[in-house]
C-alpha cells in the first residue's frame, strides 16, 4: 500500500476506536434507541446526492436491520446497561466468531481447522472477560453487547450474498433502514416526542458526539474504507481493523478513566488473538480474464456502478445497461460474446461485443476498476474482443464512448481506433454525449474499412 493509504487506513481505525468513547458521551443525553436513530438519520442525508446501489429493497432491508440497526442498537444498549466502552470494542469483535458459525449453517461453508482454533481462543477470552463481571461490568451489558456481535455476524453473512457494490452508496442507503425501528422503540420506551426533546436539551458534547458518529464514524470512515478496498485486496486492508479495539481501550482509559485488570486484559488479548487467527491474510491473487456468462451480469452491473460513482453520474441499470439485464439476447453465441476480469471473487473488468452485420461488430461495456487501471487490463479486454472478431471473420470493430471517459479514448487511440463524429444521447439523465470510434479488426495498418 502507498504510504498515504496506510495513513488513511490507520485514520479510519482511530475514528472507529474513538466512536466507542463518543457513544458513551452521547448516551448521557440520548437513550440507546434515540442515539441509534439519530446516528443513521444523519448518515442517511447523503441519499439526496448518491444514487441507490443496484440492490432491491428486499435485500437492503434485512442487511440494514442486522448490520446496522441490530448491531448498533444492542451495542448502545449494552454500553448504557453497564458495558465499559473500551471493553465493548473487544467484545463486539466476536462478530468474526459468529460470522464463521452462521456461514457454516446458512451457506454451508465448513470452518477450517485454523478458524476452529481461532474460535476456541476467542471463546476462552470471552470466558475470561465474563469472569470480571462486577464492579464496572454487568451481566446485562455483556449480554447485550454479545447480541450486537450476533446481529453483526448475521449481517456479514447477508452481505456476502451481495455482488461487489460501491461501499459509500451502500452505507448511505442502508442508513435509511435503522431509523424507523429505532424511532418506534424510542416512542414506546421514551415517549412520542422524546427524540425532539432530547435534541433540544442535549449537551453540546452529546450533540457533537452524535454528529461524529453519523458523519465521521459512518459516512467518512466507510467512504475511505470502501475506497481502500477498491484499490487493494481485502487481505491488505482488513488487518488495520484490528487496531480499533486498541484505540478504543486507550481512548476510554484517557477520557472515561476506564481501567483493565489482569484477567480482563488476558481475556481481551485472547479474543483479539482468536480474531486474528479466524481472519488470516488471504494470499494475493492475480486478476484473471475469463469468458463472461449471464451469471456475471450482477457483478458487471456493480462494477459499472462504481465507475459511474467516480464521475458523479446517476446510475439507473434499467436505463443505462439494459443489455446486461437481457444478457442472452446480446452476448450469447453466435451473435456476441462477453469477457470479465476476476480478482478473487470480484469482477474488476468487463467488455462485451455484439455482431452488427456480417462484417461489423460493436464493442460495449469496457470498464475497469479504478484500483487496477494502468496495468494493461483495458488493452487485454479489447484484444479479447478483437480475437473473437477474427474467429467470426468480422472485418470492422466500432464503438461509442462517453466524451467524459478520456482515459478510454487514449487507450482506443493507442490501439489504432480512429475517432469519428460526436452524438447526443437523447433523453439521457446524465446529459451524455458520445464519440464514435472504429478500426479494422486485422490492425491499424490494415486497409481502411469505411463506415457504413
Amino acid at each position: 500500500m502507498k504510504p498515504v493509504h496506510v495513513v488513511l487506513a490507520v485514520l479510519v481505525a482511530v475514528v472507529w476506536g474513538i466512536a466507542f468513547v463518543a457513544t458513551k458521551i452521547a448516551l448521557a443525553s440520548f437513550s440507546p434507541p434515540q442515539l441509534a436513530a439519530l446516528r443513521f438519520l444523519i448518515a442517511a442525508l447523503g441519499v439526496v446526492l448518491i444514487p441507490r446501489p443496484p440492490v432491491p429493497w428486499s435485500v437492503l432491508i434485512p442487511v440494514g436491520l442486522t448490520l446496522f440497526a441490530g448491531q448498533f442498537l444492542f451495542q448502545f444498549l449494552g454500553i448504557a446497561r453497564g458495558m465499559p466502552a473500551g471493553l465493548a470494542a473487544i467484545v463486539v469483535q466476536m462478530q468474526a466468531f459468529f460470522t464463521v458459525l452462521f456461514a457454516a449453517v446458512a451457506l454451508g461453508e465448513r470452518p477450517t481447522s485454523r478458524q476452529l482454533a481461532g474460535m476456541t481462543l476467542a471463546l476462552a477470552g470471552l470466558a475470561a472477560i465474563t469472569g470480571t463481571v462486577g464492579h464496572d461490568l454487568t451481566v446485562a451489558g455483556l449480554s447485550l453487547t454479545l447480541v450486537s456481535a450476533v446481529s453483526w455476524g448475521i449481517g456479514n453473512v447477508l452481505l456476502k450474498r451481495l455482488p461487489g457494490i460501491d461501499m459509500l452508496s451502500l452505507v448511505i442507503w442502508l442508513s435509511l433502514v435503522p431509523p424507523l425501528p429505532c424511532l418506534a422503540l424510542s416512542m414506546l420506551t421514551d415517549g412520542p416526542t422524546s427524540l425532539a426533546t432530547a435534541i433540544v436539551t442535549a449537551s453540546g458534547q452529546s450533540l457533537g458526539a452524535a454528529l461524529y458518529l453519523g458523519l465521521v464514524a459512518t459516512v467518512f470512515a466507510y467512504a475511505v474504507w470502501g475506497d481502500l478496498l477498491r484499490r487493494y485486496t481485502a487481505a491488505s486492508v482488513a488487518p488495520f481493523a484490528l487496531l480499533v479495539p486498541f484505540v478504543a481501550a486507550y481512548a476510554s482509559s484517557i477520557v472515561l478513566g476506564e481501567t483493565f485488570g489482569g484477567l480482563r486484559l488476558a481475556g481481551m488479548a485472547l479474543v483479539l488473538a482468536g480474531i486474528a487467527v479466524i481472519v488470516p491474510p488471504e494470499p494475493e491473487s492475480a486478476p484473471v480474464l475469463l469468458p463472461g456468462t449471464s451469471a456475471d451480469a450482477p457483478g458487471v452491473i456493480a462494477l459499472i456502478s462504481r465507475v459511474f460513482a467516480e464521475y458523479g453520474l446517476v446510475y439507473q441499470p434499467a436505463t443505462e445497461v439494459p443489455d446486461l439485464l437481457g444478457f442472452a439476447d446480446h452476448y450469447e453465441p453466435p451473435h456476441g460474446a462477453f469477457f470479465v476480469v476476476r480478482h478473487g471473487q470480484r469482477i474488476v473488468g468487463s467488455v462485451g461485443v455484439e455482431r452488427v452485420d456480417d462484417r461489423t461488430a460493436e464493442l460495449h461495456r469496457l470498464y475497469v476498476d479504478a484500483a487496477l487501471r494502468r496495468r494493461g487490463m483495458g488493452q487485454a479486454l479489447v484484444e479479447a474482443v478483437l480475437g473473437w472478431c477474427r474467429t467470426q471473420r468480422i472485418a470492422r470493430l466500432v464503438l461509442w464512448s462517453d466524451t467524459r471517459f478520456d482515459r478510454s479514448h487514449r487507450l482506443y487511440a493507442r490501439m489504432g481506433f480512429r475517432q469519428g463524429p460526436e452524438r447526443v444521447v437523447a433523453g439521457d439523465v446524465n446529459h451524455s454525449r458520445e464519440y464514435y470510434f472504429e478500426r479494422p479488426v486485422e490492425g491499424p495498418d490494415a486497409e481502411t474499412v469505411s463506415r457504413a
